[in-house]
């Protein structure tokens, strides 16, 4: 836990430091759904029938983009996520809600227009609400994930499709993770 803790800490205050560098910056707000599911070889172990499916949740929150050129930004953002996964042969789904850190790096294409931009970078996760069956134990307190996917900006407005693998295990249980496609759209105010 102290490591998570210096570990954001001491990624504050580099964001502190780059904003001094950037050229401009955004402020916004962003929702949208995702579809997240539990993956390993554990996952299985969750369910009676051997099988576990997707779960449909929301996310929303806040963003900072910290813009160094049309090229390059370094964008970190505040999430409230809801992931888990819907668990056959049960009455309970396992329903994970998660206040999310991802820090990424935006890289632009370069393309008029639709400004297309590959996203990239750390998650980190805190679990706030958490329902489950019994055959699941306990659900971790934090995750750490990788995050990657693409983002499309127009002007004030940007939509962007990640995928996000949690590299801790999600459960008490080993070889449980969280795997994340989220979709969301965002609007920059600043």
């Amino acid at each position: 836990m102290k490591f998570k803790i210096a570990m954001m800490v001491l990624i504050l205050t580099a964001l502190t430091a780059v904003q001094a560098k950037a050229q401009s910056f955004e402020f916004g707000f962003e929702s949208g759904m995702n579809f997240s599911t539990l993956m390993g070889s554990g996952a299985n172990s969750l369910s009676p029938t051997g099988t576990t499916s997707s779960r449909l949740g929301f996310v929303g929150g806040g963003f900072l983009s910290l813009n160094f050129s049309p090229a390059f930004a370094i964008k970190p953002e505040l999430l409230y996520e809801q992931k888990g996964a819907q668990i056959s042969g049960t009455t309970t789904d396992l329903e994970s809600d998660y206040i999310e850190i991802p820090v990424l790096v935006k890289i632009g294409l370069g393309m008029p227009g639709l400004n297309p931009s590959i996203i990239a970078g750390p998650s980190f996760d805190w679990n706030t609400v958490t329902s489950l069956p019994s055959s699941a134990g306990t659900v971790n307190t934090s995750d750490v994930g990788l995050v990657g996917g693409l983002e499309f900006d127009f002007s004030k407005f940007n939509i962007n499709a990640r995928y996000e693998l949690g590299l801790n295990n999600a459960t008490a249980l080993k070889n449980v993770s969280n795997g994340t496609l989220t979709i969301l759209m965002g609007y920059s105010f600043i």
